[in-house]
């Protein structure tokens, strides 16, 4: 297992919003992929280039619930092309 994830969205999407979205995507691209108790690495594509914190709070839900707030930030790594993309995802997080 590397610990990483390739997301993936639909061509044409370049923002992400709503908390149910979130969690889907965190339920069928992720769950049961990556060790949570380890350093893992979520790669967005480079189209997306904003996330709203709906979508942000229903995609970490589990993973917070899973191994808490200060864990799921030391472990996570965003991956995107987009400059700040990482921090401005974990911001969202608070």
């Amino acid at each position: 297992m590397n610990n990483q994830v390739e997301l993936v969205f639909d061509k044409t999407l370049t923002s992400l919003a709503g908390y149910d979205y979130g969690r889907s995507v965190y339920e069928q691209q992720v769950k049961g992929r990556i060790d949570l108790t380890k350093p893992f690495r979520l790669c967005f594509p480079g189209q997306i280039k904003g996330v709203a914190s709906s979508f942000v709070q229903g995609f970490f839900e589990e993973i917070v619930i899973a191994i808490g707030l200060l864990n799921t930030e030391k472990n996570t790594a965003i991956v995107s092309d987009r400059e700040g993309f990482a921090q401005m995802v974990m911001s969202k997080l608070q």
